[in-house]
């Protein structure tokens, strides 16, 4: 059947977009199709099952439902190892995925003989990809949009040798401390995810999704996001969702030809399945687009830096160190030396930065939750080499006492006591023991510095205290 209704003066015919009868390497290319769109839309994947066991339901915040809407994907027919994330390899479950999606190609066909066309079965198929999609971009976007996935660079980071960033650190800080560009691309996301809700926007927001995924997908493999096998996935839904608009976007654009809107579209007659189509919809709607917003305007999790764990007041800041005493024995500056500190950061949160002329394991791993502790949150060092060593302290203001653990999961066993004074605004003392059982006394005279890097953009994540 056709109906018609008016866009203004032009009279639009919709129609069902399919024939109604389809060739034998249709019927095939969409049982395949379907079969992958469901392997992948639902969370056949046993992690997100363990994912959604871990959650504080008591703490329960926009990480955790973001989390539910974008962690999974392909099943994981293989467990890869963390070495493994980096290269082609790590798209091996997409590839076994595709194969098995074949195979159910081929069953179904084998059992489905008499049937002439799945008119009705590809518009429900485009339901699930769309709203799956949607979802899970629409997540993705509001932590670039609000923004807190990508935040300003810490003090440490300014005084890092740009040869100890890894490839991911330098793209995320490049994006962070361009705040208006991270929102700008929140923005994007999120609009793409909206137009995919609504059946009359379908076409143009997967095609900006395919788009905007797809660059996505390239800048993680440059630069080793870890995040591509998701995004490169995302962008087969948005590839999958198109296609049957490919034809007339042909003609319009290249051909300049005239082209008339069609779309399948299946009628729900019975009330219970208006009904249900309706709660699905809005039910969908309220919790992974108004709700999620909500849980990320009234953000308390800290994402990326530990800002709901404030450091000493006043403190903040790069220092020098003026003098190094271990076990009562002066220690002279040398570069060279691996015991004396070469120079502290203080951030704005309950972390100092210890640099010294001593490696540590290098902390790369993208996965995982990070929970409200300040010592939980690494993408502070994470992905960063040399020399500077991260600490989480806890300070006890009544008896001006320091107790510090080492923040990289590799070195937790190490851990300082140290008694804190500060005789002026600018130097700190500090006396103690350190991760090694070694007594040692540090004085510590701050450096005032401006920073072009942020000429134009506004103050560091340090804040204020940093001129």
């Amino acid at each position: 059947m056709t109906s018609h209704h008016t866009f203004g003066e032009i009279p639009v015919q919709q129609v069902p977009v399919a024939p109604v009868y389809w060739n034998g390497y249709e019927k095939f290319a969409f049982r395949v199709t379907a079969a992958f769109v469901v392997l992948i839309c639902f969370p056949f994947s046993t992690r997100f099952y363990a994912n959604l066991l871990r959650i504080d339901w008591a703490e329960f915040n926009w990480n955790s439902l973001g989390g539910i809407a974008t962690s999974f994907g392909a099943p994981e027919f293989i467990d890869l190892r963390f070495e493994d994330i980096w290269e082609l390899y790590s798209y091996i479950n997409v590839f076994l995925t595709a194969v098995l999606a074949v195979g159910i190609g081929v069953v179904w066909s084998l059992l489905d003989r008499k049937r002439t066309e799945y008119n009705t079965w590809y518009h429900l198929i485009l339901i699930v990809a769309r709203y799956r999609l949607a979802f899970g971009i629409i997540a993705w976007g509001y932590k670039k949009f609000i923004p807190i996935q990508m935040e300003l660079p810490s003090i440490s980071f300014l005084y890092t040798p740009f040869a100890d960033f890894s490839e991911q650190k330098l793209y995320w800080q490049s994006v962070g401390i361009t705040q208006g560009y991270e929102i700008f691309l929140g923005f994007a996301e999120v609009l793409c995810g909206l137009l995919l809700l609504f059946r009359k926007t379908t076409a143009i927001g997967a095609a900006l999704t395919a788009v905007i995924l797809f660059n996505i997908v390239i800048a993680n493999h440059v630069y080793d996001g870890m995040v591509h096998v998701h995004s490169f996935t995302f962008t087969l839904l948005a590839v999958i969702i198109v296609w049957q608009y490919l034809p007339d976007i042909w003609r319009l654009l290249v051909k300049e030809q005239s082209v008339t809107p069609v779309y399948t579209k299946v009628e729900f007659s019975k009330v219970w399945q208006k009904n249900t189509r309706w709660f699905f919809k809005t039910t969908g709607i309220a919790i992974f687009v108004f709700f999620l917003l909500f849980l990320h305007w009234i953000d308390d999790l800290g994402y990326r830096y530990p800002h709901n764990h404030p450091g000493l007041k006043n403190t903040a800041g790069f220092y020098h160190v003026t003098e190094y005493k271990c076990n009562n024995k002066i220690i002279p500056y040398s570069p060279l030396d691996s015991v004396r500190w070469h120079d502290v950061v203080f951030e704005t949160w309950s972390t100092m930065a210890i640099r010294l002329n001593r490696l540590q394991q290098v902390d790369i791993e993208n996965t995982g939750r990070e929970g409200k502790e300040s010592i939980s949150k690494r993408f502070e060092f994470r992905g960063i080499g040399g020399g500077r060593h991260y600490f989480d302290y806890k300070a006890d203001t009544v008896n001006h006492v320091l107790y510090l653990t080492n923040k990289n999961k590799a070195h937790r066993d190490q851990k300082q006591v140290l008694h804190y004074s500060q005789p002026t605004g600018k130097r700190i003392v500090l006396a103690g023991i350190n991760e090694f059982k070694d007594s040692i006394y540090v004085v510590l005279d701050k450096i005032e510095q401006k920073y072009p890097l942020y000429e134009g953009r506004g103050k560091p994540v340090a804040a204020t205290t940093v001129d």
